[in-house]
């Protein structure tokens, strides 16, 4: 007999706002698709942790709050940076702010980044299944999904001819590496 799978709720929201974030056009952009994405990472763990497996339980719990604490150096770091945006207006006489990124620029990255975003997603999903059917333990997958997700950055760094666009997805690698 096939069921139905049950839909979480809360991941499909937190799929839903990280899937919603536009190819970043500025560092602001950045910090905030990292911050989004901690809400889909913390969605899975909260939903293996809903299983109801005790030796998974207690250990999923303490990492999805482990995902809100790294949401929170990902913002700590996004402030610093728009600080230092106001800092640069006010010196030079508050001129108009170009975004780093340009429309065009954006469309031809457009693709690729959709493409990287998607994969990770699916890389999230597979790594969640894996631990709930006990395929994987819990550890394993928390090393499968920091080493995707900084793989993921690493890549999105890299398609960005921008320096202050790579540093600040270089910034976001260094925040996942300093809690791993």
């Amino acid at each position: 007999m096939n069921t139905a799978k049950k839909i979480n709720y809360r991941t499909l929201a937190a799929y839903e706002l990280a899937k919603s974030v536009p190819c970043p056009r500025r560092v602001n952009d950045v910090y905030s698709l990292g911050a989004n994405l901690q809400y889909s990472i913390r969605a899975k763990y909260l939903e293996i942790a809903d299983l109801d497996q005790e030796n998974t339980r207690v250990t999923c719990t303490k990492l999805a709050l482990k995902q809100m604490e790294i949401k929170k150096a990902i913002e700590k770091a996004g402030k610093h940076q728009l600080n230092l945006l106001i800092q640069y207006f006010y010196e030079h006489g508050g001129p108009v702010i170009e975004d780093p990124v340009s429309e065009q620029m954006v469309k031809d990255i457009n693709p690729f980044f959709n493409r990287l975003m998607d994969n990770f997603l699916k890389s999230l999903d597979e790594a969640a299944d894996r631990t709930a059917r006990g395929e994987m333990s819990v550890s394993e997958m928390e090393t499968d999904v920091n080493h995707n997700i900084i793989n993921m950055f690493s890549a999105l760094g890299n398609l960005f001819m921008v320096d202050e666009m790579r540093n600040a997805f270089h910034e976001l690698v260094e925040i996942r590496e300093s809690f791993a």
